[in-house]
C-alpha cells in the first residue's frame, strides 16, 4: 500500500509575479512573560506524549558564542580549501559537477517538462487541497475515544498574520539568501556536490526555503528521501520555476503554513496553538526563535519531552537560531540576551476529559513507540503516517471497565478528602495473559489542577510499601526458603555503615516471636521481611523485580537498603500491578500493551495483537500480526505458593481482619497491601488468573495523609472495581483466552501438601515433646528454578542431604525451622553464670544444653524435645531467646553441655535470692489491646524462699494487688506474668516483683516500676 500523500491540487495556473513586498520592521511588543509552573516531573520510562510540560521558566546559560568558534551566516558556504595539491582536484570537481549539473538539468527539463509542468500546477492548487486526514482513537470495541490529530492542528494564516520575528528567525536558521536567489543557492549546491564526489553518497543538501517547500509538498516520502543528483536537480528545476512564477512572499507563506514543527502541528500557527497555547500573532521573539529550530529534527528537538537531553538540545538550538539571527542583522546581541533568557511556559495536551485522558495520552506515545519498535519506521515516516495518513488505532480500554474504576475511585477519595486529606487515586487494570490495559485512571478529575489532575500517577515513580514483599519472599522461595520457613519477629538493630543503627518495627509497633513465612507475608509484618531481605541480598531482589517487568528500580543495589522491601524505592502502578500479573500468569511476564490494531484510512492492516482487529479490515504484505507472547521468569510453584498465601483470607486475618476490604467472597483473589511509614502512599494490588487491578491513593503532591493505611485507603476501591468486575460476566467473557478465574492458586506439578506443626507461643511451650498439628502448607518437590544467563529457567540438582555425625549434639531438623535434640536442664546458678560471663550483655541464661550423642544414655534426666531454630545472626538471636525465654517458647539451646552443666542437679541453685524486672522499662507506654508481658528473674533455692508473685496498683486498685497468683518455680530472664489485652483500663499502673521466703517475710523485692496502659 502506498501511504504518500497525493499531490496538491488547487485552481489556477501562472499569475504575473508581483512586486517585492517590503520587509515589515521586527515588532517590539513580545506581550507579557508569565511565570512557570513548578515542574512536576514525570516517571522513567517512555513518558507520556506530548505529556507534561518539561520543567517551564528554564533558563539556560546566558547567550553567548557556542564553544567551538563563532557561528557562521547560514548563508556563507564554504568552498574547497586552497592548499598543495588539492586546488587542482577542486576546481576539477565543480566543473565535473557543474558540467553534470548543467547537462543533466537539460535532459531532465527536456524529458520531464510535461511533468515538470503538472507538478507546478499542483502546486499552485494547494490552497484548496485537504492536506491530511485525522487520526482517530478507538476504544477496543471500535466506539471513538479520541479524535488525536485534527485539522486543528493546520490553521492556514496569511504571511501578514504570522510575527515579523518568525519570519527573520526562519529565514536565517533555514535560508539566510532567501530573498536574495533565484529558488536555489549555489555555493550550497557547490559544497553538496563537493562532498558526494568526496565521499560517494549525498552527505548534505544546500536546500532553499522554495526547495523545502518543494519537496515536502510535491514528492511523496519514498521520493523525498530518496539520495539521488537526479531527485536533487529535479527538485532545483521546480525551485527555480515556483520562483518565477510567485514572489519571495507568497513563497514564504507556503512554506510556513506547510511546514512540520512536531507533535503533529503543521504550520505557524498550529504549533504556536500546540506549544504555547496562543496565536502565532502573539508569539514573542524567544518563542519564535524556539519554533524556528524545530523543523529540521522535530523528532529529536521535542520542547514537550521533559528528558533533560531532549530538553538541552531544544534550548542549544534556540541558541543556534539567535545566533544566526544575530549574524544575519535581525537582532543584536542584547536582544539576543534578552530573548535567550526569556522563560518559557509550554501548553498542556488538549484532551478531552470524557474520553480516559490519561489513557488517551499514554496510548499517543505508546502508539509512535510501536511503529517503531515492530514496524521499523523512521520518525519521519511516522510523521508521514500519523500526520497524513489518516490512521484507525484501536486501543485495549474498555469503556465499562474505565467507567466501573473512575466511579470506584472519586467516591473513595470523596469521603476521605475532608477528614484524611485524600485528595487523589489512580488505578489501572490488566489481562494478564495478553498485557491488554483495560482501564487506566491516572487521576480523580484530569482537569482539577489543585490535585496536578494531568498528572498520570499510574506511570508516574512512587514507593509501594508493603506491596513489595510478595517478591521479597519469592525471591527467597528460589534461594531454598519455603512458606514453612521460621522467621523471628523480634527486636533487631542492624549496622549500616556510616548511617543511624536501622531498627525496623511493624506496623502495630509490636512483636510477634516466631513466624512461618505464610503468616509473615498474609500480616505483611515488617520485621521477618526486612530479615529475609537480609538474608537474599538487595542485589537478588533487583533483579527479580527487574525480571517481572519493573524497571524504575535501578540495578544498583548501593542506591538500596534492607528497606526497600518495605518500599524503600519507587516504582510505577502499573509496572508493580505488571508485576503481580507475573504471579497469576504461573510465573510468566506478558508486557503491557495499550494498542488492538492499527490500520490506515482505507481498512489496510498495519498492525494487530492477537488477531484482534475489526471485521472489515485486511492483512496485507506489510501487516504486522503479533500474538502475545511471555517469557517465563519465575518458577511457576514459586507463583502458586505466593499467590496461595496472598489469597488465604484467614492466615492474613489477624492483622487485617476476617470481614477486610481484602476479602472477596466468591472471586478467588489474591491480593496484598501496602503502605509507606508517613501515609504519603497507599496501595493495593490484586488479581485472579484473568484480572490484575492495582490502586493507589494519596496526594500527587506526595503530602500525607492523616492516618490511612493502604487497607483503609486503597483497598475499599480495589475491592469494589473487583466486585464489579465479577458482577457483571459480560466483561469477562470478551476477555482474549479466559481460563478459569482459582488457576493461579491451583497447585501445579511439583508441589506437595503436608501438615506442619503449629509453632505459635500457646502451642510449642517449652518444654516441648511433642507438637500440636497446624495448617497444611506447600513445598516444592525439588529445587527451584532459576534463569541462566539465556533468560531460560533451570532447576539446579538437589542440594544431598546432610549426615549426621558421630560426636556431639546432634539436633534433627523434623521440618522447616523445627529441631528435634536430646537436652538437659541447666542449673540457675550455672545459667546465671555463663550469662555474666559475657561481657556484652547479649547471652540470656540458658534453660538446657545440647547433650552429645556420646553420653545421652549414660545421663539420668536427659530429654529428647522440639525447639526453634534461632535467627542466624548472633544478635538477632539474642533478642529472640529472650523473647522465647519470657514467652515460655522452645527454642534451640544455645550450648552443648559440658561436665559441670550434666552433673549438677536441675534445680541446685546456691546463689544469692534476685527479684529483678527487664520488661517492662520504667515509663513504658502499651497499648490495652497488646498483653504486658512480665519478663525478669526470681531466683532462690527451696531452703531460701517458698515462691514469688507480682503486684500491681494504680487504675481501679488504689493498694498492691497480686497478678493472679503465687509462683514456686524460679525464672531466669524468662516470663514471670502476663496480664492479657484489655484486662487493664487505659492509666498510670507500677508493678514490683517480691520474693516470700521461708518465714513469710520479703525476702528479696525489685524497684517499682512504673508504666502507662493507652487506649
Amino acid at each position: 500500500m502506498n501511504y504518500s500523500m497525493q499531490p496538491h491540487r488547487f485552481v489556477g495556473g501562472g499569475r504575473q509575479q508581483p512586486a517585492p513586498k517590503a520587509r515589515r520592521p521586527r515588532g517590539k511588543q513580545w506581550g507579557r512573560p508569565v511565570s512557570p509552573p513548578p515542574y512536576q516531573g514525570q516517571p522513567p520510562g517512555p513518558a507520556p506524549y506530548p505529556g507534561q510540560p518539561p520543567a517551564a521558566g528554564y533558563q539556560g546559560p546566558s547567550y553567548a558564542t557556542p564553544p567551538g568558534g563563532p557561528s557562521r551566516r547560514r548563508y556563507r558556504r564554504r568552498g574547497c580549501a586552497v592548499g598543495p595539491g588539492l586546488i587542482f582536484g577542486c576546481l576539477g570537481v565543480i566543473f565535473v559537477f557543474m558540467l553534470t549539473f548543467l547537462i543533466g538539468g537539460w535532459l531532465v527539463y527536456a524529458d520531464y517538462s510535461a511533468e515538470l509542468e503538472d507538478e507546478i500546477a499542483d502546486l499552485e492548487k494547494l490552497a484548496n487541497y485537504e492536506s491530511f486526514e485525522t487520526t482517530v482513537l478507538y476504544d477496543r470495541h471500535g466506539n471513538a475515544l479520541h479524535e488525536v490529530f485534527e485539522e486543528g492542528r493546520r490553521t492556514r494564516i496569511s504571511l501578514d498574520q504570522i510575527p515579523q520575528d518568525l519570519i527573520d528567525a526562519t529565514i536565517a536558521v533555514e535560508d539566510g539568501t532567501f530573498y536574495k536567489n533565484r529558488g536555489i543557492d549555489i555555493p550550497g549546491i557547490l559544497r553538496a556536490a563537493r562532498q558526494y564526489v568526496q565521499e560517494g553518497y549525498v552527505v548534505s543538501g544546500g536546500s532553499t526555503i522554495t526547495q523545502q517547500l518543494i519537496r515536502n509538498v510535491l514528492f511523496d516520502y519514498e521520493y523525498r528521501t530518496e539520495q539521488s543528483i537526479s531527485r536533487k536537480m529535479k527538485e532545483a528545476l521546480l525551485a527555480v520555476i515556483l520562483t518565477q512564477r510567485m514572489s519571495k512572499d507568497e513563497i514564504l507563506e507556503l512554506y510556513l503554513n506547510e511546514i512540520y514543527y512536531g507533535n503533529l502541528a503543521y504550520g505557524a500557527e498550529a504549533a504556536s496553538q500546540t506549544y504555547f497555547d496562543k496565536s502565532a500573532s502573539e508569539l514573542t521573539l524567544a518563542e519564535a526563535a524556539l519554533l524556528a529550530g524545530l523543523p529540521q529534527a522535530p523528532a529529536d528537538l521535542d520542547p514537550l519531552n521533559p528528558d533533560p537531553a531532549v530538553q538541552q538540545r531544544v534550548m542549544e538550538r534556540r541558541r543556534l537560531v539567535l545566533n544566526l539571527m544575530v549574524d544575519e542583522g535581525y537582532l543584536t546581541e542584547a536582544e539576543a540576551n534578552a530573548a535567550y533568557a526569556e522563560p518559557l511556559t509550554y501548553a498542556s495536551p488538549d484532551i478531552a476529559l470524557e474520553s480516559a485522558p490519561h489513557f488517551v495520552v499514554y496510548a499517543q506515545a505508546e502508539l509512535g513507540n510501536l511503529l517503531v519498535r515492530e514496524l521499523g519506521l523512521s520518525p519521519e515516516e511516522i510523521r508521514e503516517m500519523i500526520g497524513r495518513g489518516g490512521l484507525r488505532v484501536y486501543t485495549t480500554i474498555d469503556m465499562d471497565y474505565q467507567r466501573l474504576i473512575e466511579d470506584a475511585a472519586r467516591s473513595q477519595v470523596s469521603q476521605l478528602s475532608a477528614s484524611n486529606h485524600l485528595t487523589n487515586a489512580a488505578v489501572v487494570v490488566i489481562h494478564p495473559q495478553t498485557g491488554e490495559i483495560l482501564a487506566m485512571l491516572g487521576s480523580v478529575n484530569y482537569g482539577d489542577e489543585s490535585i496536578d489532575g494531568n498528572v498520570n500517577v499510574t506511570i508516574a515513580a512512587r514507593q509501594p510499601g508493603s506491596a513489595m514483599k510478595p517478591f521479597t519472599y519469592a525471591a527467597a522461595m528460589e534461594n531454598g526458603w519455603t512458606a514453612a520457613q521460621v522467621i523471628w519477629d523480634t527486636e533487631t538493630h542492624i549496622g549500616v555503615p556510616g548511617q543511624p543503627m536501622y531498627s525496623p518495627v511493624n506496623y502495630d509497633r509490636g512483636f510477634h516471636g516466631p513466624v512461618r513465612m505464610r503468616e509473615a507475608l498474609a500480616n505483611s509484618y515488617n520485621v521477618p521481611a526486612v530479615q529475609t531481605l537480609r538474608q537474599v541480598g538487595v542485589d537478588y531482589l533487583l533483579w527479580m523485580m527487574h525480571r517481572v517487568g519493573v524497571t524504575s528500580l535501578s540495578s544498583d543495589a548501593s542506591q538500596y537498603g534492607l528497606s526497600l522491601t518495605l518500599g524503600g524505592g519507587e516504582v510505577t502502578p502499573l509496572e508493580l500491578t505488571t508485576a503481580y500479573g507475573v504471579l497469576a500468569n504461573g510465573g510468566v511476564y506478558v508486557p503491557t500493551t495499550p494498542i488492538l490494531c492499527v490500520t490506515d484510512s482505507d481498512g489496510s492492516i498495519l498492525y494487530e495483537y492477537e488477531r484482534m482487529c475489526p471485521t472489515g479490515t485486511n492483512l496485507t504484505d506489510r501487516s504486522k500480526s503479533v500474538v502475545a507472547s511471555g517469557q517465563p521468569v519465575l518458577d511457576p510453584r514459586i507463583a502458586f505458593v505466593i499467590s496461595h498465601i496472598l489469597s488465604d483470607n484467614a492466615a492474613r486475618s489477624p492483622a487485617m481482619g476476617s470481614n477486610s476490604p481484602l476479602y472477596t467472597p466468591g472471586i478467588p483473589t489474591s491480593v496484598k497491601t501496602g503502605t509507606t511509614d508517613d501515609f504519603r502512599d497507599n496501595w493495593t494490588v490484586g488479581f485472579t488468573r484473568n484480572i490484575a487491578v492495582g490502586v493507589w491513593a494519596g496526594n500527587t503532591d506526595n503530602s500525607p495523609m492523616s492516618g490511612v493505611s493502604g487497607l483503609q485507603g486503597a483497598a475499599p476501591i480495589w475491592q469494589d472495581v473487583m466486585i464489579g468486575i465479577y458482577g457483571r460476566p459480560a466483561l469477562l467473557d470478551m476477555l482474549v483466552g479466559r481460563g478459569p478465574d482459582d488457576g493461579h492458586i491451583q497447585p501445579p506439578g511439583g508441589v506437595s501438601a503436608r501438615q506442619i506443626c503449629n509453632i505459635s507461643r500457646t502451642a510449642l511451650r517449652d518444654p516441648a515433646t511433642a507438637c500440636s498439628p497446624g495448617s497444611t502448607e506447600y513445598f516444592l518437590d525439588s529445587p527451584a528454578a532459576v534463569p541462566n544467563n539465556d533468560g531460560q529457567l533451570v532447576a539446579p540438582p538437589p542440594t544431598p542431604a546432610p549426615q549426621p555425625g558421630t560426636t556431639g549434639p546432634q539436633p534433627m531438623e523434623v521440618e522447616p525451622g523445627l529441631y528435634r535434640v536430646a537436652v538437659y536442664p541447666v542449673a540457675p546458678d550455672i545459667a546465671n553464670t555463663i550469662a555474666a560471663m559475657d561481657t556484652g550483655g547479649r547471652t540470656v541464661p540458658p534453660r538446657y544444653c545440647q547433650v552429645p550423642i556420646e553420653v545421652v544414655n549414660a545421663v539420668p534426666g536427659v530429654q529428647e524435645q522440639l525447639f526453634l531454630a534461632p535467627p542466624p545472626v548472633d544478635e538477632d538471636a539474642f533478642y529472640a531467646r529472650l523473647w522465647a525465654q519470657s514467652s515460655g517458647v522452645a527454642i534451640l539451646p544455645q550450648f552443648a553441655c559440658n561436665e559441670q552443666m550434666l552433673q549438677a542437679a536441675p534445680g541446685d541453685y546456691s546463689g544469692p535470692i534476685v527479684a529483678q524486672i527487664m520488661s517492662p522499662a520504667p515509663g513504658a507506654t502499651i497499648p490495652n489491646s497488646q498483653p504486658v508481658e512480665i519478663i525478669g528473674t526470681a531466683a532462690f533455692s527451696p531452703s531460701q524462699a517458698t515462691h514469688y508473685k507480682v503486684e500491681i496498683k494504680g487504675g481501679p486498685w488504689e493498694n498492691y494487688v497480686t497478678v493472679h497468683q503465687d509462683h514456686p518455680n524460679t525464672v531466669a530472664n524468662g516470663m514471670l506474668e502476663s496480664i492479657a489485652p484489655y484486662d487493664l483500663m487505659p492509666g498510670n499502673y507500677v508493678i514490683r516483683l517480691i520474693v516470700i521466703g521461708r518465714d513469710a517475710n520479703w525476702a528479696a523485692t525489685s524497684p517499682e516500676i512504673p508504666f502507662t496502659v493507652t487506649g
